[in-house]
């Protein structure tokens, strides 16, 4: 028995366009992200994109709506410096509502990997502090539209909640964040 094509031998680095595409569509970017690296896991890929790191793997289920899935994803403004771990593993960390989440990743060369993700690690944070500035500098600047005499307007509260990730205001009821993706309660 063959595997696929698009499943690329173990001890190599992985070009987007080698994945298959019904994993990277349950990726679902958020907005500006744009994939770097990916590696070659158990089951998957370990995806790195400008902003976090994702753990992508294929195993059928039963009723699921596709046989890839999505592990949680490792946001770069709250990941852990990452750590090699007998030259097989690198450890990826982060803090989160419930506490830290760990997961360990075997890949081929642990140091190069754990170098390139605390690289990128470096610029995403920045990347996210600046998409923070601009959420908050739109929102000082907000003037709601001018009431012409005579004009009726529908006027809602709407309720606020922070993302527990991201720190940004989010309406209640909402699925996602719409800054940083992540799932709201």
């Amino acid at each position: 028995m063959t595997s696929p094509s698009w499943i690329p031998p173990a001890d190599s680095i992985t070009e987007p366009d080698q994945i298959d595409p019904h994993a990277l569509e349950e990726l679902g970017r958020l907005s500006g992200e744009r994939i770097v690296r990916c590696w070659k896991v158990a089951y998957g890929y370990l995806v790195m994109t400008n902003l976090r790191c994702v753990h992508l793997w294929h195993k059928p289920i039963l009723f699921a709506r596709t046989d890839w899935h999505v592990g949680p994803p490792f946001f770069f403004y709250n990941l852990a410096p990452p750590h090699a771990i007998a030259e097989k593993f690198v450890e990826l960390e982060m803090t989160g509502e419930e506490g830290p989440l760990v997961a360990r990743f075997l890949v081929h060369d642990a140091e190069e990997v754990a170098r390139e993700i605390e690289a990128a690690r470096a610029a995403g944070r920045i990347e996210w502090e600046d998409r923070r500035r601009r959420v908050q500098e739109d929102l000082a600047h907000y003037e709601p539209p001018h009431l012409r005499p005579g004009s009726s307007y529908v006027v809602r509260e709407i309720e606020m909640i922070r993302c527990s990730y991201c720190g940004n205001l989010v309406e209640v009821g909402r699925r996602l964040c719409p800054f940083c993706g992540a799932p709201q309660r």
